[in-house]
């Protein structure tokens, strides 16, 4: 009596199997096709440079018990002709691979996740892998090449094809237990680790080995349903053990990780803006809906068990798609409009699918642009809103800053929001975790006095300015209002336009270095000068954007050093500017303006001879001892000013011209 529910059990998984199974193919279709044609080899052969270890290619690693080779890695002719394309000079040694495969298999899965296969996937999508392996059949030695090896075929894809791939390193035990490490860089840690696992389920592509066996179980399964599905696979049956490979339930998510996962998402926004708007509102969905809800990797699960579709065929399931519906349906029955506009408008965006230029000729519409289209059709778009979207280049400098608010406004309201409703006690990040995180976003967001503020941006480059004009007002009073604009100003007839106003302060010097901090203007930039009201010339800004370039560029907060942060804050760099503001036929020193960043990425501008008093055993008795520049600006009475000024102080400045 035992045997019958036994096989309905094999059978049903099969059914499940055979259907995610084509899921993930047609994912993989997916992902070919929005690939650019220079890109598609790279997708073929990075699974094949991990399943061999050979000089001749990159990722090779000299030595014995090297880790290399993915379980049920096959060659196939795809393969040997994106290789053929990477290495044409490499024909005779990939004329026969026998003597490059593997005894044996290290790797149990390469997999791939995040916005590849999907609405959001562009032309400069990263590549983001996780790489399976059973890390209690591996010494840390032999996990140590693996990821030299790892790293070797990062750089190289980086060379080559100029894509970032990442690899994260990951062994299915701990990633059964939700233990991702720390969070650094690219690594959430315990910030968010079952929102992380949640995340994986919900992109992820196999693209050789072991499948997750979480995908062959129903949505709604508990942790000792999963066990005893799992207890009814063996090897050599069907479905085979073999096949895949256990990373853990994913029953609900936990209440605790919300506000980690804010304060991560947060921490991203600073690079990717458009991404963490939707991520941010998806987690203030799933807060709404923590006690009865489930998992969007659940919903989408359901979707692809059901296989409504004719056979051989399945329905377009995005898992982008799936999570925007949701959130729309939320901020729909909250009744924010204005955050539903902010968030189409981000979907759009992100997924760079320019629906006001007609397909090239002889080409179909992409899955991707259909889905699209049919959003901006429901929304009642018209053709010049999508261009308008699209010609983001045509924008004012006003239009983009408006929308960088908009978004920036839009993330710390969610924060604030999911914050409110948790206690202190409801969260699981680790103390360091916690402190690192607090700290770039202190250090992103956070006000204090004299601090060079973060432009909260929704754009890269596009903020960017080859030219800028400076102007100055002086009120009746003497005080100084110092503006610049983006482009050339002075050659439109004089005319300026407050639309391209970059923005305002009462320092020259502040004005700077707030550009370059921001990636406004660098080096190549020119300035401008709109009348010379003060003893400050074109050429004195044009110098000091040269050395606020050399010696205090942008800083990049989400890449801060974890070590850095986790200790107290010390001065990294220094550069006292003298006598920028003053009649140039002055032989002695006047003013000083002091710039400093720490390593906390923060940057500090002070007025005033006492400064250098005040952070004088920040900067002679402190180790590393920051370096320390003057300026001096160009004129009769430089090499007086320089003198005087060395001999004042007691700080060991060097002269920069």
């Amino acid at each position: 009596m035992t045997e019958q529910p036994s096989l309905s059990i094999k059978k049903n998984l099969t059914i499940r199997l055979l259907r995610v199974l084509r899921y993930n193919k047609a994912r993989v279709e997916r992902a070919l096709v929005l690939m650019p044609a220079e890109h598609k080899p790279l997708f073929h052969v990075l699974p094949f440079l991990l399943h061999v270890n050979h000089p001749e290619l990159p990722g090779y690693i000299e030595g014995e018990n090297i880790p290399f080779g993915i379980h049920n890695y096959s060659f196939r002719d795809v393969v040997e002709n994106a290789l053929l394309q990477c290495f044409p000079d490499k024909r005779d040694l990939l004329s026969d691979i026998k003597p490059l495969w593997p005894r044996q298999r290290a790797i149990d899965a390469l997999v791939l996740m995040g916005s590849i296969g999907t609405i959001a996937q562009t032309d400069t999508s990263d590549f983001d892998y996780w790489v399976c392996v059973d890390g209690n059949k591996r010494s840390e030695a032999s996990l140590t090449k693996l990821q030299e090896k790892l790293t070797a075929i990062e750089r190289w894809a980086d060379s080559k094809f100029g894509i970032e791939v990442h690899f994260f390193l990951s062994e299915i035990d701990n990633v059964r237990r939700n233990d991702f490490g720390i969070a650094d860089g690219e690594s959430a840690g315990s910030a968010q680790a079952l929102f992380l696992k949640a995340e994986f389920y919900t992109t992820n592509i196999v693209v050789a080995g072991k499948a997750p066996f979480w995908w062959l179980t129903p949505e709604k399964t508990n942790d000792q349903q999963y066990a005893a599905l799992k207890d009814h696979l063996e090897d050599g049956g069907s479905p085979d053990l073999s096949w895949f490979m256990d990373l853990g339930n994913l029953e609900k998510l936990d209440a605790s990780e919300l506000f980690g996962a804010a304060i991560w998402q947060l921490s991203k926004a600073m690079d990717s803006p458009f991404k963490s708007v939707l991520k941010i509102a998806k987690l203030e969905v799933y807060l709404a809906h923590i006690e009865h809800g489930q998992p969007l990797c659940s919903l989408l699960k359901k979707h692809v068990h059901r296989g409504a579709e004719a056979p051989g065929q399945v329905a377009v399931i995005d898992p982008y798609a799936l999570m925007f519906d949701q959130l729309i349906e939320h901020y729909e029955k909250e009744g924010q409009p204005e955050d539903m506009l902010l968030l189409q408008q981000c979907l759009y965006l992100k997924c760079n699918c320019k629906l006001s230029q007609p397909p090239l000729r002889g080409e179909t519409s992409t899955f991707k642009r259909k889905i699209i289209a049919a959003y901006a059709k429901k929304w009642g778009w018209t053709k010049q809103d999508l261009y308008h979207l699209d010609n983001q280049h045509e924008w004012t400098f006003h239009e983009r800053v408006q929308l960088s608010r908009r978004i920036h406004r839009f993330l710390l309201k969610c924060y604030r929001r999911i914050s409110s409703q948790l206690g202190a006690e409801q969260q699981t990040m680790s103390k360091e975790d916690m402190t690192v995180l607090g700290r770039r976003l202190s250090t992103f967001y956070g006000k204090k006095p004299n601090k060079i503020e973060f432009l909260r941006r929704a754009f890269d480059e596009n903020l960017y300015c080859e030219t800028v004009t400076v102007a100055l007002k002086q009120s009746k009073t003497g005080q100084e209002t110092w503006t610049v604009y983006a482009t050339d100003m002075l050659s439109k007839s004089g005319k300026i336009s407050q639309n391209q106003k970059i923005t305002q302060t009462s320092s020259a010097i502040e004005l700077v270095v707030w550009c370059v901090a921001n990636r406004i203007i660098d080096a190549k930039t020119t300035i401008y000068l709109d009348y010379n009201a003060t003893e400050v010339s074109e050429l004195d800004l044009n110098d000091l954007l040269k050395h606020i370039c050399r010696y205090f560029p942008p800083i990049k907060v989400s890449s801060l050093q974890r070590d850095n942060l986790l200790t107290s804050a010390r001065v990294t760099t220094c550069l006292a500017v003298v006598n920028f503001n003053t009649l140039r036929q002055k032989a002695s020193v006047e003013e000083v303006s002091v710039l400093y960043t720490t390593s906390w990425g923060e940057t500090f501008l002070f007025h005033g001879k006492d400064v250098l008093d005040t952070l004088w055993f920040e900067l002679e008795e402190t180790e590393p001892t920051p370096p320390c520049y003057a300026m001096v600006p160009r004129g009769n009475q430089q090499s007086r000013i320089q003198g005087e000024f060395l001999e004042s102080t007691g700080v060991s400045f060097s002269l920069i011209h």
